[in-house]
């Protein structure tokens, strides 16, 4: 499965509209995904294509000033008209505009009877553009809403300030432009100029979604197989005439791909992550977790809502972008969302589902809010035995008059899909939430309001860079099994040391702890009672005496997808880098009739025609 869409044709160029942001790593994202633990132009002197070389004074001192002086030289006329432009507005002076040309500029203050003017022309070389004459001297009281303070210069000034702060209230913006730069500005003019400097910093959104097929041909070039997925629809443009609207994009890599296959344990987790750009829309992610109980991405899609049409274009995909022929061996957590539901019963046969306990007692704690509820629907939920299970149901059932209702809503749910004794044992994950989708989604947080360019980017860089480093941190490590892993490992041995042990057989014990409870354990068919082993794959305490007993390593009684091998075979593979450009770079389309004779070199003839041009009156040849 590859690079796929419904229209025809694709102009490849230059990757624009895509901020650049910091992807480094930070503890407080090692933390999140390492560890997924169960639980839970106005007016102004610049033309716009000039303005994008806007002049960018100091804005942290007002008094800092620009200083002009006849026979100060500048590269061009735009250079001059840049710091004019900045030394006006910091001055606090309108301009009155007398002669504004490539060769020459003369202006005066906007102000009756102030002497204040300049003219400045290029020097006779023309290499070069100096004040000729200057009367710098002031004979009025200058202006505060300056015109020659346009959106476009405002913006200018708040890029540094809204790269660090984007959310930064246009008030704000008002006021530090008064307090720092004395110049007033309209609330209309301030918005503008907010959006500019974010349009900028984010890349503009619509852009972000028109580079979007560019984006996956790059992305196809770079990482062939890579799976990208698009889908338009029709619709019609602001002139009414038909034309493709974006509606989903869905992007895996090979690398996440046989990563899961190789290394994961085939447990999934889905969730729809509403997105706060301009367009909004849904991003849905599919994850894992890898023997470290890291969190591993899979596939993601951006589409234009969570319902159930999404849902199953993006499962219908990633069943037949993953292949597995045995779907009976995957499980799939989720939030009960219908249209989740109704996907995995059309594209994944056999699955397992489970619901996220934290969703189900929401749903419950809406019409019992009742705490008793609550610790006893948790002590229910993560029972790991029938019998447990059983006892709890009935103590909800009892704990007040009017719980039978409780109990009733329960029992309607198929305790596959909440309760963790009744959970398959083939998977090893012990979640009853969904908290790995939980972490995915705040990891994206900051994020979420970036235009689709940025956003992808971002997730694409950072689980690049994860692949590598964790796959390069894990070969560092000692041992067959990983640190989290072996952390439970040494709880279930310092909970072992107060267990007593009875050997019937070479694979049979008697086990009983602290409180008595008696537990049969069966090397041969890793097997306890008590049902932890079964449903995690790392020994219990009750079977951690037994293996000592029979002289064997504990690590070797551990799953294997829960090793270090797994691990490793998860993060083997690589995002392949992009080039910042590749093919044809966009090119911006100039003003006016292009030009078609070409332009000779100095001391080149000009050719001759070998045609003689005729008068179209007496069609007599001229005269050369």
């Amino acid at each position: 499965m590859g690079l796929n869409w419904d229209d025809e044709g694709v102009d490849v160029g230059h990757i624009e509209g895509c901020e650049e942001v910091d992807y480094g790593d930070s503890e407080e994202e090692d933390r999140i995904l390492s560890n997924c633990e169960s639980g839970d132009r106005e007016h102004g002197l610049l033309s716009d294509s000039e303005d994008e070389q806007s002049f960018h004074c100091s804005k942290s001192n007002p008094n800092e000033m620009i200083e002009i002086s006849v026979g100060q030289e500048f590269d061009n006329v735009q250079h001059f008209r840049r710091v004019l432009e900045s030394y006006v507005i910091k001055n606090g002076f309108d301009l009155n505009i007398i002669k504004n040309e490539k060769g020459r500029f003369r202006v005066k203050c906007s102000n009756e009877g102030c002497p204040w003017f300049i003219y400045a022309a290029l020097v006779e070389s023309g290499t070069k553009f100096r004040i000729q004459k200057l009367n710098n001297v002031h004979e009025c009281n200058g202006v505060l809403e300056n015109k020659e303070a346009s959106y476009k210069w405002i913006a200018s000034q708040f890029e540094g300030t809204l790269k660090n702060n984007p959310k930064m209230p246009v008030k704000a913006m008002k006021d530090e432009l008064v307090s720092n730069l004395g110049i007033k500005a309209s609330m209309k003019k301030m918005y503008r100029a907010k959006k500019r400097a974010m349009d900028k910093l984010n890349g503009n959104y619509a852009n972000s979604y028109q580079r979007l097929r560019d984006y996956a041909q790059i992305l196809k070039q770079s990482n062939p197989n890579t799976l990208v997925k698009m889908k338009f629809v029709s619709s019609f443009d602001k002139d009414r005439r038909p034309a493709l609207k974006f509606q989903r994009f869905m992007l895996s890599f090979v690398a996440l791909k046989n990563g899961f296959i190789n290394g994961c344990r085939w447990f999934i987790g889905l969730d729809g992550y509403h997105l706060k750009g301009y367009f909004e829309g849904v991003l849905l992610s599919a994850v894992a977790l890898d023997s470290n109980n890291g969190i591993f991405l899979i596939a993601i899609c951006i589409c234009e809502s969570e319902c159930a049409d999404s849902w199953k274009w993006f499962l219908a995909i990633l069943s037949e972008w993953l292949n597995i022929e045995d779907q009976s061996r995957v499980t799939f957590m989720t939030d009960r969302q219908k249209g989740i539901l109704l996907g995995l019963e059309a594209y994944w046969h056999g699955a397992t589902v489970r619901h996220c306990a934290r969703h189900i007692f929401a749903n419950l704690r809406s019409n019992h809010p009742d705490i008793i509820y609550r610790n006893l629907f948790w002590t229910t939920a993560r029972a790991t035995t029938e019998k447990e299970w059983e006892d709890d149901m009935k103590k909800i059932k009892t704990a007040k008059k009017d719980t039978q209702a409780v109990y009733d809503y329960l029992i309607k749910i198929d305790k596959k899909q909440w309760a963790r004794h009744a959970f398959p044992d083939d998977v090893k994950v012990d979640h009853v939430t969904n908290n790995l989708t939980e972490s995915w989604n705040s990891w994206l947080n900051e994020y979420r309001d970036k235009p689709v360019l940025t956003l992808m980017e971002f997730i694409r860089k950072k689980v690049m860079k994860r692949l590598y480093k964790r796959h390069s941190d894990a070969r560092k490590w000692i041992g067959k099994l990983p640190p989290t892993v072996r952390r439970k490992l040494n709880v279930s041995r310092q909970e072992g040391r107060y267990v007593r042990v009875l050997m019937a057989s070479e694979y049979e014990f008697e086990v009983m702890d602290e409180n008595n409870k008696t537990f049969m354990v069966n090397m041969q068919n890793k097997t306890c009672d008590c049902g932890v082993y079964q449903i995690c794959g790392i020994p219990c305490k009750h079977i951690i005496p037994c293996i000592a007993l029979r002289h064997e390593d504990a690590a070797d009684y551990v799953d294997k997808k829960l090793t270090v091998e797994a691990y490793l075979a998860t993060y083997a593979n690589i995002i392949h880098p992009l080039p910042d450009q590749i093919l044809s770079p966009y090119v911006k389309a100039r003003v006016g009739r292009p030009k078609i004779v070409r332009k000779r070199e100095p001391g080149e003839e000009q050719g001759k025609r070998k045609t003689k041009q005729k008068c179209s009156s007496c069609e007599q040849p001229h005269k050369i």
